[in-house]
């Protein structure tokens, strides 16, 4: 009778250890950026989806919470309530404060333009006599950015995206730059679907780079919750689901929807 005991509370035990191991979290913020990052999509949205897989092959689950992006960054860099956010171009101020994984996607910035505008470019000085759309808050990348400061371009600031588009289409703008992804499947939630075939991009590409999870340094499992993503992050690639995401990312899957997704 003994032994039966001591080996159901060893049974017990286990469970108890797999289950907390089963429920080990991390909470991370995230902002609107659809179709990679928005509390509107599927999954929120396709960057999201890769971070709370390649968490869950490790056996953690994710928590997210959407913010304004400065306030994303602030409070995930505090790592206190929140460890990380997701996603992010990284840089030597960054890594100041946070450990930055391996990489979640690749993106550009293309200039979005309507038909009736014959647009071409190959420098930024090529862009001094149109105004520009932009978005408060964005990095549009350091040559971009001086420009700006030293006024060699004109822009005009707005909150959101979205606005933009509509800019371009009242001819308050010239062009307005973006992610080629994030631009048209912006483009078809902030358009009537008559208006989305006046649009089109010019093909240069300019601020190519990587985005990618950041976990603050002041979070006392940085390196642990780190180590587990990168991990699980090459398991989704060598089991080739990574693919899949993006067939499902370009047929427009992580498209924005009326309401915030819910899992």
């Amino acid at each position: 009778m003994k032994s039966q005991v001591l080996i159901l509370l060893f049974a017990a035990l286990c469970s108890l250890s797999t289950t907390s191991r089963a429920q080990e979290t991390i909470h991370i913020t995230n902002g609107e950026w659809e179709p990679f990052l928005s509390e509107y999509s599927y999954q929120y949205g396709l960057n999201s989806h890769i971070v709370t897989e390649a968490f869950k092959q490790e056996g953690i689950l994710v928590k997210w919470g959407f913010f304004p992006w400065s306030r994303a960054y602030q409070i995930a860099k505090e790592g206190i309530e929140w460890e990380a956010s997701c996603c992010w171009r990284s840089s030597e101020e960054i890594a100041k404060d946070f450990l930055v994984s391996g990489i979640v996607s690749k993106t550009s910035y293309v200039f979005f333009h309507l038909k009736s505008m014959e647009f071409d470019w190959q420098n930024l000085s090529d862009l001094k006599d149109l105004t520009i759309g932009t978005t408060i808050e964005y990095n549009y990348g350091k040559p971009f950015m001086e420009a700006i400061a030293d006024k060699k371009i004109t822009v005009q600031y707005v909150p959101t995206d979205d606005q933009n588009y509509k800019k371009l289409l009242r001819e308050r703008i010239h062009i307005f730059p973006n992610d080629l992804i994030v631009g048209y499947a912006q483009i078809r939630n902030s358009v009537s679907a008559d208006d989305v075939s006046l649009f089109t991009h010019h093909p240069k590409e300019f601020e190519i780079n990587t985005l990618q999870l950041l976990i603050s340094k002041n979070s006392e499992k940085g390196q642990y919750l780190l180590d587990k993503f990168d991990s699980g992050l090459k398991k989704l690639k060598e089991a080739g689901l990574l693919s899949t995401m993006y067939k499902d990312l370009r047929d427009g899957k992580y498209d924005k929807q009326e309401v915030k997704w819910q899992e």
